[in-house]
């Protein structure tokens, strides 16, 4: 029996990662809805192979494309995936059990474990970058604020509680160093919109350590340096995003006041 919850996605050209995804919610969740700004791959073909409903949305940020994409969903109860992510079998397993009975009117949502996962052929990947993300929410107590070109493109809890669901969001994030460097320049660019547009002054100090800092981060503290020159290439286009991000809101700043001055 399927269960009553809704899983959304957004995407564009995701015909390599979205199929191992969906394999993990499809036959027993209510609804899958597809939410893509313009592929050009099979992403539709795939999607409608599993009975996904797949709805074209152009562009208008991570929050708000994910915000639309909530919205269109038929249950209250939804899960947030993106296409790169998979659930294990134990998060499956306690998610078909917590639904098989009343969910507490006074729970918000649940939060799992996320875990970067990285089999790449020819990269023998190890890893400990861990966190706890809200991927499993009810909407009527938790919502996405749809702002362009926003960063923050998780459910914010209105009322209510927020538990833990054992079990791993497993993140197949790259496909190749190519792909996350692209990947990287958009997101840099839109998180550095919102920052320009909030008036959060960047000074030059912050600049310089932003690189060095986030690196000795990805590197040592993820521990990315077991992973050999790839993980050190990991490490520097990562670094480089968190800088990217600063500089090109700095950019956008400075262009700002000039065009104001004149």
């Amino acid at each position: 029996m399927k269960l009553p919850l809704s899983v959304y996605y957004i995407t564009q050209d995701e015909e390599v990662r979205l199929p191992e995804s969906l394999a993990r919610v499809v036959g027993w969740v209510d609804e899958i809805i597809v939410v893509d700004s313009g592929s050009t791959d099979r992403t539709r073909e795939i999607a409608e192979e599993v009975g996904a409903r797949f709805v074209h949305h152009d562009w208008q940020g991570f929050a708000c494309q994910k915000a639309y994409a909530a919205s269109l969903c038929r249950n209250d109860w939804v899960l947030d995936l993106d296409a790169d992510e998979v659930l294990s079998d134990e998060l499956v397993a306690n998610i078909r059990d917590l639904f098989s009975r009343p969910v507490p009117d006074d729970v918000a949502g649940f939060r799992m474990r996320w875990v970067l996962s990285q089999p790449l052929p020819g990269h023998p990947f190890r890893h400990d970058k861990t966190k706890k993300i809200l991927r499993l929410y009810n909407r009527k107590r938790a919502v996405i604020e749809a702002e362009p070109d926003s960063n923050n493109d998780r459910p914010q809890v209105r009322v209510g509680r927020v538990l833990e669901l054992k079990g791993d969001v497993l993140h197949r994030t790259l496909i190749s160093l190519a792909q996350m460097e692209q990947k990287y320049c958009q997101l840099s660019t839109e998180q550095a919109r919102f920052l320009a547009a909030s008036g959060r002054r960047i000074s030059g100090v912050r600049l310089f350590v932003e690189f060095p800092l986030k690196f000795l981060k990805y590197y040592l503290l993820h521990r990315q340096f077991l992973n050999g020159w790839f993980g050190l290439s990991v490490s520097i286009t990562a670094a480089n995003r968190n800088f990217m991000r600063l500089a090109k809101a700095k950019e956008l700043q400075l262009l700002e006041r000039l065009e104001r001055e004149h």
